[in-house]
């Protein structure tokens, strides 16, 4: 297990909040110093389309980046998608985009929007089109690719990326998602929310690194994302918990303990913590949050 070289960064997933809300949240944690916020991409339930709402804070902040938790490929036609996440670049002066791609787990969302789900090994081929069709555009004045889901043919994506390039994280708990993220991705997000057992995440890790690895890529150079719950203060931990995605728990406690058990995570190669609040409390949490941990570490 390879430590990251990266530095230690935090996200913020906004859940279940209106639009206003959203924006003053992102403000906030922009000004306490998080560099990240994610949003999830599940048409089907009561929120706002996943790409509209990033692109919609993006303009109303100045520095912290978009992404989510995780565009799911299947949603999207991957040529769109590079014309899509361009302009944003562009209309953002760059660098505010991360590509954070999923194969999407939740078939009925798929069926409820008449989109083929696929076995998961198909839906995987899918993003891996997608990330050849992405980098493709990106860097060819015309791109053409055949793939087993997706295929172009002379497909112009201009403008080009303010940076020539867009980064893309790949969230993943299997095998051959995680080989993908080290053959290719710029970072990896556990999927299943907050990884208790320290060992099992080392050992998706392993795999991970082991893939970089025989492709020449520096393993530690990958960054490595857990989403997880968040709370500084002397109650019940359990008492504060947001409800989440995947697993609950996280950084929880005191200030004290929140740096141990950060400073934990990163010796086992975790570099970036996206945290989420209860919406009762993010917005005292939020500064109390980027004072007492973001300043300490950043």
């Amino acid at each position: 297990m390879t430590r990251s070289k990266n530095p230690v960064r935090f996200g913020i997933n906004p859940r279940g909040l209106p639009y206003d809300q959203i924006i003053k949240v992102a403000k906030a944690a922009e000004s306490a110093g998080f560099a990240n916020i994610s949003f999830s991409d599940r048409p089907p339930e009561n929120n706002l389309e996943g790409w509209t709402l990033a692109t919609a804070v993006a303009v109303q902040t100045s520095k912290i980046r978009v992404t989510h938790s995780t565009l799911n490929v299947p949603f999207r036609n991957p040529a769109l998608l590079s014309k899509m996440a361009t302009g944003l670049d562009v209309i953002t002066g760059g660098d505010r985009l991360i590509l954070t791609l999923g194969a999407g787990i939740q078939e009925d969302h798929f069926v409820n929007y008449g989109i083929e789900f696929g076995s998961a090994g198909y839906r995987v081929d899918g993003v891996i089109d997608t990330i050849e069709i992405l980098k493709g555009t990106w860097q060819s004045d015309s791109f053409s690719y055949q793939g087993n889901r997706y295929s172009v043919e002379n497909a112009v994506v201009t403008p080009r990326p303010v940076n020539a390039s867009i980064p893309i994280f790949l969230g993943a708990a299997l095998p051959r998602m995680l080989r993908l993220s080290g053959e290719q991705a710029d970072g990896w997000i556990r999927n299943g929310g907050w990884p208790a057992d320290i060992d099992a995440y080392k050992a998706q890790l392993e795999i991970l690194e082991e893939s970089a690895t025989r492709v020449h890529r520096d393993p530690g150079t990958i960054h490595r994302v857990v989403n997880c719950n968040a709370y500084i203060g002397n109650d019940d931990p359990d008492s504060k918990l947001a409800p989440t995605f995947g697993n609950q728990g996280g950084l929880t406690g005191s200030p004290d303990q929140v740096l141990e058990i950060i400073e934990t995570y990163r010796e086992a190669g975790v570099d970036t913590f996206h945290v989420q609040f209860l919406n009762d409390i993010i917005d005292e949490q939020i500064p109390e949050f980027g004072e007492k941990i973001i300043a300490k570490i950043t």
